[in-house]
């Protein structure tokens, strides 16, 4: 974890350095607030003792809004939150379900800030919240919670000078433990996000 939240902050520091050089303007909207549709797609990967069970994560649609603050013209940080239900099946058949609760802030670069396409990468930190996690026959079964890094990469098309429709890439490293029948095993989440929104900036 200190490894990750180094990184984060190297990163984070770094954007903001080349965004100095760069130069800012004061005549930019500092706010945005934006609702997307993500479809999630888990890249999982449990423990090998369990391949026998060809355990799998289900995809999941969910609604999702975000806030983003702009300290420079081409540099944001952007808080996400969303739900997600995922289906848990076992050779193919359903056996439960968990909820996913995974708030993430990430730090976000815009090269062509202004611009009426504009692109960006970002980098960042996310906290998954396992809850409501159960399994068929199994009083014991629980996800814990994880600490991992975020990638993303988008880009904002400008419809009004306020209004923008937005499409993001996110991948989420979430890698944690599964409590199966008493015993934990490795779990690693990994998903990724695509989403398609609208986004207001004042």
């Amino acid at each position: 974890m200190r490894r990750v939240l180094l990184g984060v902050v190297g990163i984070a520091a770094a954007m903001m350095t080349m965004a100095s050089m760069a130069g800012a303007a004061d005549d930019y909207q500092k706010f945005g607030v934006r609702f997307r549709a993500i479809y999630v797609m888990p890249d999982e990967s449990f423990d090998n003792k369990l391949s026998a069970a060809n355990a799998k994560v289900s995809d999941d649609i969910m609604p999702e809004l975000d806030l983003e603050y702009f300290f420079l013209k081409s540099v944001s940080t952007e808080l996400i939150a969303g739900v997600t239900r995922n289906d848990i099946k076992l050779n193919g058949q359903f056996q439960g379900s968990t909820w996913l609760l995974p708030p993430t802030l990430t730090v976000k670069y815009h090269p062509l800030a202004g611009d009426l396409i504009s692109p960006y990468i970002g980098f960042g930190l996310n906290v998954t919240f396992p809850f409501n996690s159960r399994l068929n026959g199994d009083n014991s079964f629980s996800i814990d919670n994880s600490v991992g890094w975020a990638a993303q990469a988008g880009a904002d098309i400008k419809i009004k000078d306020n209004i923008y429709f937005n499409i993001d890439y996110k991948y989420i490293n979430a890698d944690t433990k599964v409590k199966i029948a008493g015993t934990k095993y490795d779990l690693d989440l990994n998903p990724n996000l695509f989403g398609i929104g609208i986004g207001y900036r004042f």
